[in-house]
């Protein structure tokens, strides 16, 4: 995806480590939605990781580009990587003092969604 691969420059200056990966079903990432156990899986994963004194931050943030004609239907979509950020609990606790963030993002869709996406990408960063 051209929009992210052009983020990444970008993100480099402020992190140490930054990974854009394009979830393949072979195997795929899956994740599931709080209230219906719905399987879903994102297109993309980005995973960014910033150096502190304390350990380190690590982002892991979920999205995938959706077509005008998808918008609707996948709707549901969207609304579970909205609230990943408040509802998602990390399971294990590491022996580290790193500190885990996960968040989701809106519909990637340049035709119709760029206002709001871009918006939601600047206020993660």
């Amino acid at each position: 995806m051209k929009y992210f691969q052009g983020l990444v420059p970008e993100l480099r200056k402020e992190y140490d480590e930054v990974y854009l990966v394009r979830n393949e079903r072979i195997p795929a990432l899956a994740i599931y939605e709080f209230d219906t156990g719905e399987r879903f899986e994102p297109d993309f994963l980005l995973f960014l990781q910033k150096r502190g004194t304390d350990g380190y931050l690590q982002e892991q943030i979920y999205n995938g580009p959706k077509g005008n004609h998808l918008l609707e239907k996948d709707k549901w979509k969207e609304a579970f990587l909205l609230k990943i950020e408040k509802q998602g609990i990390p399971v294990k606790k590491y022996v580290d003092d790193n500190k885990y963030k996960i968040f989701g993002l809106p519909f990637f869709n340049k035709d119709s969604r760029m206002e709001e996406f871009q918006k939601a990408i600047s206020m993660k960063k």
